[in-house]
């Protein structure tokens, strides 16, 4: 019985030891490893992308909680940041633009998962995690986006802002709670990069920084419909603090769009290199406005009188 007893103990310690071993090992089972999972740590989440062989298309998810600027009450340390993506559908790159930040360029079409661990200031480990879907684009069609998006029709953000169409209605307010009536100002087949480039003062950045966390449908309800999803918010800091920012957009950003060049228009701006939002020149917006007046005839008094019938 003796023998017996100390066999069965060395058993028991032996398998404990094991467990334990079992049990110190992150093998990935643990649900906890790395802190809680926080839904929302990620922007964007869920997140889109493409592919289709010969065109790059990249994407820069960040923690939001990571920036400065944003004064989170426990942020998340920039330093502790670590990425984990499936490297058969993403290669992960640095992207110091933005803290909290990481690049990812696509190889190949599927659904994949981005994860991320980090630690707050407090200590307190976090993890978060995004899905990634990743269309498959065709180059033809990316093609026929391109030229819709750089098609040539310029129009003019400052000539004539005393012309018809911008002033105020006879006692009243003008359109969206602005002074100024923006009703039909812009043609709705002008050329995307009348706004969306990097020559004037006021940058509209529209990047996949900025728009991957929208599906493929959802970009073109806002390029066609100036429509935004439940919950979607301007990058333009001019929306941001215009009183009625839904109705000002649609003013100006309903765009005719044939439907074969919809889902190219999708793949040219999933192309675009990520870049966070630009700061506004208000320098550089005053001269362009100053040479636009220069370059507006003054209004003929006569020819006016003449078109009133009076």
């Amino acid at each position: 019985m003796l023998r017996v007893s100390k066999n069965l103990l060395l058993a028991n310690l032996l398998i404990g030891a094991a467990l334990a071993g079992c049990g110190s090992k992150d093998d990935g089972g643990n649900p906890d490893v790395g802190g809680p999972l926080l839904a929302g740590l990620i922007q964007f989440s869920p997140m889109y992308s493409a592919f289709d062989g010969e065109h790059t298309y990249q994407l820069s998810p960040f923690i939001p909680a990571a920036n400065p600027a944003n004064k989170d009450s426990d942020p998340v340390v920039e330093s502790s940041i670590q990425w984990k993506v499936d490297e058969a559908f993403v290669k992960k790159d640095p992207f110091t633009d933005i803290p909290g930040a990481v690049l990812l360029t696509t190889k190949k079409s599927g659904m994949t998962t981005v994860s991320v661990t980090a630690t707050r200031m407090s200590g307190a480990k976090i993890r978060g995690q995004s899905t990634l879907t990743i269309s498959k684009a065709d180059s033809a069609e990316w093609t026929k986006g391109d030229a819709r998006y750089s098609n040539g029709m310029m129009i003019s953000l400052f000539g004539g802002m005393g012309g018809p169409g911008m002033a105020p209605p006879a006692g009243g307010m003008g359109s969206c709670g602005l002074p100024i009536d923006l009703t039909g100002r812009i043609p709705t087949n002008s050329a995307c990069n009348n706004c969306h480039n990097n020559m004037g003062g006021l940058v509209i950045e529209h990047t996949p920084t900025q728009t991957a966390g929208y599906s493929n449908d959802e970009l073109i309800e806002i390029f066609t419909n100036a429509q935004k999803p439940a919950g979607g918010t301007f990058n333009s800091p001019v929306l941001k603090n215009a009183p009625m920012p839904d109705c000002i957009y649609k003013t100006f950003h309903t765009w005719q769009i044939d439907d074969d060049t919809k889902i190219g228009i999708v793949w040219k701006l999933r192309s675009i290199t990520p870049k966070k939002q630009e700061d506004i020149d208000f320098a550089k917006i005053a001269q362009q406005a100053a040479a636009a007046r220069r370059m507006t005839p003054p209004a003929d008094p006569a020819a006016g009188a003449a078109g009133s019938g009076m």
